[in-house]
């Protein structure tokens, strides 16, 4: 009986082993092959500072090193700038999750959206797509130190339930980059909305790759493809040209940089600071986040605003 027990103490110990060395495997397993996910979700109290290089890197608010940009078209205006905000927004909603802090740091409130909106027509600014930048710097359509720009990142469902019914309200244009495989997610625009958007023309329809794909660094066969055929599916889903692209996570390239050129677009833009623009950066069009300002200060903020 005793040599009988100690059989089975054993077989227990060996039973149990298993099970915890599994247990351990499979959370090793998930760490390591788990993809990254798009939207983080981070319990941690941090300052916003530390809240936004979570989603982005700290390299992507600076000009990348050796970035050639010269543009044959611009040459004789390169050295000239203009200034022309171009601010950057995500969310517009009424975060309901308060743990999620990412999405908490990239929203504004619709009720502050719609301040700054008063506050630009108020002020007699002109709002513009961006794809009236290049026209602009090209000396084709007349500049405005009024001129402002809205954009709005990854195509999110708020932009149809809360922003679109502000721009119809106050006749304010924006800018709205739409990753392609993530139309008809849930939280995110469909393609009966896009088309309600598009026909307002109040609303400018960009690319910003297939499925919000990093492109620094990225093999070339992938990132001409996010690039080159999010133009191409856009464009033939919703019968319009697509002419400008914002690069995902504000991450670009000297080759990424060369194919949003070569592939049609005429200007694109990046997450580097800035309110002047100019021929050298058409194909980084410096912009600031809509959280630089309060609602109040917008007017000061825009004409005060000096590069670094």
């Amino acid at each position: 009986m005793v040599s009988l027990g100690l059989k089975n103490k054993k077989y227990l110990e060996k039973i149990f082993l298993g099970i915890f060395f599994g247990f351990v495997f499979a959370i090793i397993f998930t760490v390591f092959t788990s993809k990254p996910s798009f939207h983080k979700n981070t319990k941690k109290i941090v300052s916003e500072k530390e809240l936004i290089s979570q989603y982005y890197e700290k390299a992507v608010f600076e000009k990348p090193k050796n970035l050639q940009t010269l543009n044959r078209m611009y040459s004789t205006v390169e050295k000239k700038s203009y200034r022309i905000p171009i601010v950057m927004y995500h969310y517009v909603e009424y975060v309901k999750d308060q743990g999620d802090t990412i999405r908490k740091s990239l929203d504004i409130i619709p009720s502050v959206f719609e301040k700054e909106l008063k506050m630009l027509n108020d002020n007699q600014y002109k709002t513009i797509f961006v794809k009236e930048v290049p026209k602009i710097l090209s000396g084709d359509t007349p500049y405005s130190s009024r001129s402002a720009v809205l954009t709005f990142d990854d195509g999110y469902e708020d932009f149809y339930t809360d922003v679109f019914p502000l721009l119809k309200k106050y006749k304010v244009k924006a800018t709205v980059y739409i990753v392609d495989d993530f139309i008809g997610r849930k939280g995110f625009l469909n393609e009966k909305e896009i088309k309600e958007i598009i026909d307002s023309n109040l609303v400018e329809i960009g690319s910003h790759t297939l499925d919000h794909f990093y492109l620094k660094k990225s093999p070339k066969s992938i990132a001409t493809k996010q690039i080159i055929d999010s133009k191409k599916i856009l464009e033939n889903k919703f019968n319009i040209k697509i002419e400008t692209f914002a690069y995902p996570f504000g991450a670009f390239d000297q080759y990424s940089l060369d194919t949003v050129r070569s592939a049609g677009y005429t200007a694109a833009v990046s997450v580097i600071p800035g309110i002047w623009q100019s021929g050298n950066n058409l194909f980084y069009l410096s912009r600031f986040r809509a959280g630089s300002f309060s609602y109040d200060n917008i007017i000061k903020f825009f004409e005060n605003y000096k590069n670094k």
